[in-house]
């Protein structure tokens, strides 16, 4: 089908297509692709110029990727579980997940300092 993301499509399983068949269009599924890519390659920048995490200009991207990873699911947090097994990239098969891999594990201290920061970690009800 030509679809570009074709391997990050593959990842997914039943219910999650159904989520994203529901809550976007090929054009607001494209742009919402473009702003993830964009904010990833903003991330890997700051890890490359070994920017801490608790850093201020760490933390207003985290929490760009936050916003982002809400969007997606709607504000839905028991969709998280599901995502971060997606996101899972042991071995890399490509050029895109491996550059995710690298986000994930810059992303998740970060991740961290931001929900200690905010007081409440919305992934502690995930978890419960």
């Amino acid at each position: 089908m030509k679809n570009e993301f074709y391997y990050l499509i593959k990842r997914f399983d039943d219910d999650t297509l159904d989520h994203i068949r529901n809550r976007f269009d090929k054009e607001s599924g494209l742009d919402f692709m473009d702003r993830f890519n964009r904010l990833s390659d903003e991330i890997l920048r700051l890890q490359k110029d070994n920017v801490p995490p608790e850093s201020e200009k760490c933390q207003q991207i985290t929490e760009a990727y936050w916003n982002l990873i809400m969007e997606f699911t709607g504000g839905d947090v028991s969709m998280i579980p599901k995502l971060v097994e997606i996101g899972n990239i042991d071995h890399a098969a490509n050029e895109w997940e491996e550059k995710q891999k690298i986000v994930n594990d810059y992303l998740e201290p970060a991740l961290q300092v931001y929900f200690s920061r905010l007081g409440d970690n919305p992934l502690g009800e995930v978890e419960k």
